[in-house]
């Protein structure tokens, strides 16, 4: 070092201006409903601290109240957690960023988000007690005033002069036995007004709160059971709103049946469940119909979660699947689906907004880990699903054609045999491994339909071939028996019941019949296939080429060709 520079600065020749608590406050979030976030966030970690202390009387309720007139509307948040010790309180509570929280083991951790209701309220009240005090600590915010020192324009001071000029404190009797802490945003402005708007703020909690799944999910207990088995089972607290006498409980707002465009829904049958226990992440993707972009905001796509509180939205998954392709084409199908990500690393932290993670190596391989395991795995999934719509259209036309085939009284043992291994072949397409994305109910019913069709041959297959009727005049009727291959399914005709070749049919006067040295050769020497062989083998060459989605268009352009005549 210099040695004309070595002397430290005074105390008094650092300032921090009145105009970064704009930051801290105004300045901080890009959703003002993430605002109340931040609150329930420290309700959850009290919550968690109270059980951790053996607190017995803990129910782990987060009460989101509304009250106030119209005019002057108030949005709080309680919890029933640890509480603040009076000795503490007041320091607690008008330090800015100097939290004792840890991060691997808190939500919050840098004791700013406590200032963020100051841009939306004219005042911001704090009342809390711990248990066996029979005082509760409040301190308010003069929010109007404070928002004042921020304008441009105005005169600087210092951070601790705006809070000596705006906080005032004081106690009220309070319970021994109670232990809490209740957040107050008293006579909302602004875009605050929003609070109060329950329509809205009932799904923004169901989207942010660490609770836990509703019973309209069905694959909850799954989950719940993969992430306990993992060691790292889903935090959750009760979260309730309280409005107008109302009681509504907040749960994730994951169903089995989800919106899409055109009235249509995309269901839920499964989940896919995902671990990289070396990267520090693990979660699930929901198996649907996959037909098309979710309409619902508050579960499209794949959310990030920390401490099961939501970092960000769906722009995530969607950034790392646009990372697929230079296009960046499959970004979109990303709200295609649902699901989670739970990040468990203890070095991976949500940023100050938390609308995504601060970047460190931890980061940047969970990110190249979930691009590969979910992003990529959520095109596949709608591909696939698109493919296999596509195939179920096929097959049961074919299941049609195949059942026409069988309305006779009985059948040739020939047609019999190709119309089995039609029904074979339709039975192995109809899969799971080669039919991952078609909805269970319309392959059960395609499957028992092919089953029954099956039974069906059998049942003819047991019945004898009548005697023709003898005709005194004509001799026996050979024309117009079931048995002449009439209606047999696709690749399954016929010529049984025709009458066999003698020598010398079908050649032309004055030729030869074919002898062992002419060039169609011997017949028995030539290999034979039946149409439905060759189908099988052209559609199977096609899927080799083209891939299965290829193929089933270029069948199903064909079979509208022979529609068309």
């Amino acid at each position: 070092m210099n040695e004309r520079v070595k002397d430290p600065i005074t105390d008094d020749a650092v300032l921090v201006g009145s105009y970064s608590l704009e930051t801290l406050t105004t300045g901080m979030y890009e959703n003002p409903l993430h605002c109340i976030r931040e609150y329930i966030q420290n309700a959850y970690d009290a919550i968690r601290a109270a059980r951790g202390h053996g607190l017995s009387d803990v129910g782990g309720l987060v009460t989101v109240s509304i009250s106030g007139t119209a005019a002057r509307p108030t949005l709080s948040v309680k919890d029933d957690g640890t509480g603040i010790p009076e000795a503490e309180a007041v320091r607690t509570l008008v330090s800015i960023g100097a939290s004792k929280k840890r991060p691997n083991i808190n939500a919050g951790f840098r004791g700013i988000g406590r200032l963020a209701g100051v841009a939306y309220c004219t005042t911001l009240r704090f009342t809390t007690s711990a248990q066996g005090e029979s005082i509760a600590t409040v301190v308010e915010f003069d929010c109007g005033r404070m928002r004042g020192f921020m304008r441009p324009g105005a005169d600087v001071l210092d951070v601790r002069e705006v809070l000596r000029a705006c906080v005032k404190t004081g106690t009220i009797p309070a319970d021994p036995t109670k232990h809490f802490t209740e957040v107050e945003m008293i006579g909302l402005i602004g875009v605050g007004l929003e609070f109060v708007e329950i329509e809205r703020l009932v799904p923004y909690l169901r989207q942010v709160s660490p609770v836990d799944f509703s019973d309209r999910f069905t694959p909850a207990p799954r989950i719940r059971a993969f992430t306990e088995s993992l060691g790292h089972p889903i935090g959750t607290v009760e979260v309730e709103t309280r409005y107008k006498k109302e009681r509504t409980q907040i749960l994730k707002a994951y169903d089995n049946s989800t919106p899409i465009s055109g009235g249509k829904a995309s269901t839920i049958h499964d989940v896919e469940l995902i671990t990289s226990p070396d990267k520090g992440w693990h979660g699930w993707i929901g198996l649907s119909n996959f037909k098309g972009e979710l309409t619902d905001d508050t579960v499209a796509g794949v959310r990030f979660r920390l401490k099961n509180i939501q970092v960000g939205g769906s722009e995530i998954i969607e950034e790392l699947g646009s990372e697929l392709t230079v296009g960046g084409t499959e970004g979109r199908l990303q709200r295609w689906a649902v699901g989670e990500v739970f990040i468990t690393e203890p070095s991976v932290v949500p940023n100050a907004r938390r609308d995504g993670f601060e970047d460190s190596p931890a980061w940047r391989a969970i990110k190249k880990d979930i691009k590969t395991r979910v992003a990529r795995r959520i095109v596949t999934l709608v591909r696939g699903a698109s493919t296999s719509r596509k195939t179920l259209k096929t097959i049961a036309a074919e299941t049609s054609q195949v059942a026409s085939s069988l309305q006779r009284e009985f059948i040739d043992p020939a047609v019999a045999d190709r119309v089995a291994a039609t029904i074979e072949r339709l039975l192995g397409r109809l899969s799971p491994e080669k039919l991952f994305g078609g909805e269970p109910n319309e392959v059960a019913e395609r499957i028992a339909k092919l089953k029954e069709l099956r039974d069906r041959l059998v049942e003819l297959r047991a019945r004898k071939k009548p005697e023709p009727e003898q005709n005194p005049e004509t001799g026996p009727d050979s024309g117009t028996g079931a048995e002449s291959g009439a209606g047999d399914p696709p690749g399954t005709g016929s010529s049984s019941g025709a009458p066999e070749k003698e020598p010398g049919d079908g050649v032309e006067p004055g030729r030869d019949e074919p002898g062992p040295d002419d060039t169609n050769g011997d017949p028995a020497d030539e290999p034979t296939w039946t149409a439905e062989e060759l189908y099988d083998a052209v559609y199977q060459a096609m899927v080799e080429q083209l891939g299965q989605g290829e193929a089933d268009r270029i069948v199903q352009r064909a079979r509208e060709i022979l529609e068309e005549g």
